[in-house]
C-alpha cells in the first residue's frame, strides 16, 4: 500500500518506521515539505506530488497536531496555534481526501473524557471537550477536530498515554521516571507499536468510524510504578500527592476507554495493559544493560 503520513512528530515517525519495515510505500512530510496548511494549498501539493510519483497515496494518516511542550499547559498560552492544528486542519485534510478519493485516518485522543462513572465507548458523548467549562484547551480542540469530521468517511483513532520500549520524551514510562510528584489515577494507555499494527489493519480493511486504540484492564499509576520497580526503573523521590497539589495550569483528563469495537469490526485484540507495561519495562532494562 501507498501511505502519506502528515506530521513528523512522535507518532508520525513511529508509524513511518513500522510501515516501512512492512514493505509499504511510505512518505512522511512536515507542513513545510508538503503544504497542508489550508485545503487549497494541500490539494495543489498533492496534485504536484502525483506528477512526480505517478499516483496518489491509498491512505493519508494525519498525526499532525499541537500538544504543547513540555505538556498541554502550553496550549493554554498558544491557543491560536493549538486550535489551528487540532481543530481546523483535520477537516481541511478530509475535504481534500474526499475530492481525490483517498482513505483518511485521523489520529485523535481519548482526552475528551474524564471520570470513572463508566468505561467510555466510542459512542459516548465527550464530557471533557469543547462544551465543558472545566476541560483543558487542548481537549477542547481535539473534540472540535472530531466534530468537524465525517464519521462515514474518515477513520478516527483515539489514543491515550503512549508507552513504548525506549525512554523517549513522549513515553509515559519516561515521564514517570522524571516526575517526583505523582497522582494515583487509572488511565487507559496505548502501546505505540501495537498502535502501528492497528493502523495497518485499519488501512488494509478500511472502514470509517471512531475507534479507541487502548488496552484492556487499565492500571493505576501506582500499579505501573510497582512494575517499573521490578526492572529497576524508578525515581527515589517518587511521592504520591493529591491532584490539587500539582503545579499545573489546566485540568487533566483521567479516564478508561473500552476497546471492544476494534475487536468487533477488525478482529483486532488490543490485549491486556499489564502485559504491555511489563514487556516495555523489560526491553528498556535490557537496552540499558547492553
Amino acid at each position: 500500500m501507498k501511505f502519506l503520513i502528515l506530521g513528523k512528530g512522535y507518532i508520525g515517525k513511529k508509524l513511518f518506521d513500522y510501515l516501512t519495515s512492512q514493505k509499504h510505500d511510505v512518505s512522511i512530510v512536515s507542513r513545510e515539505e508538503l503544504n497542508y496548511g489550508g485545503r487549497e494549498y494541500f490539494y495543489q501539493s498533492l496534485i504536484n506530488n502525483k506528477g512526480k510519483t505517478k499516483s496518489f497515496p491509498d491512505t493519508i494518516i494525519n498525526t499532525a497536531g499541537f500538544t504543547g511542550k513540555p505538556n498541554v499547559d502550553e496550549c493554554e498560552l498558544k491557543k491560536a496555534k493549538c486550535y489551528e492544528l487540532n481543530a481546523i486542519l483535520p477537516k481541511d485534510i478530509e475535504i481534500v481526501c474526499k475530492e481525490l478519493d483517498i482513505d483518511f485516518i485521523h489520529i485523535s485522543s481519548g482526552c475528551i473524557y474524564t471520570g470513572y462513572k463508566k468505561h467510555y465507548t466510542e459512542e459516548d458523548e465527550p464530557n471533557f471537550g469543547l462544551f465543558d467549562n472545566d476541560s483543558s484547551f487542548y481537549s477542547k480542540t481535539k473534540h472540535a477536530g472530531e466534530i468537524g469530521l465525517d464519521k462515514d468517511f474518515t477513520n478516527i483513532i483515539r489514543i491515550r498515554m503512549p508507552i513504548e520500549d525506549t525512554l523517549s520524551n513522549k513515553n509515559l514510562l519516561s515521564k514517570l521516571l522524571k516526575y517526583e510528584n505523582l497522582i494515583d489515577y487509572k488511565n487507559s494507555k496505548t502501546d505505540v507499536y501495537t498502535l502501528c499494527e492497528f493502523v495497518e489493519t485499519v488501512a488494509d480493511n478500511f472502514k470509517a468510524g471512531i475507534y479507541n486504540a487502548v488496552h484492556s484492564n487499565a492500571l493505576s499509576t501506582k500499579e505501573v510504578t510497582e512494575i517499573m520497580k521490578k526492572y529497576n526503573l524508578y525515581n527515589s523521590k517518587w511521592s504520591f500527592v493529591e491532584y490539587k497539589k500539582l503545579d499545573i495550569k489546566c485540568n487533566r483528563s483521567n479516564c478508561i476507554l473500552t476497546n471492544k469495537k476494534a475487536k468487533e469490526d477488525f478482529g483486532f485484540d488490543w490485549g491486556d495493559e499489564e502485559y504491555y507495561i511489563e514487556q516495555n519495562c523489560k526491553k528498556i532494562r535490557k537496552i540499558d544493560n547492553e
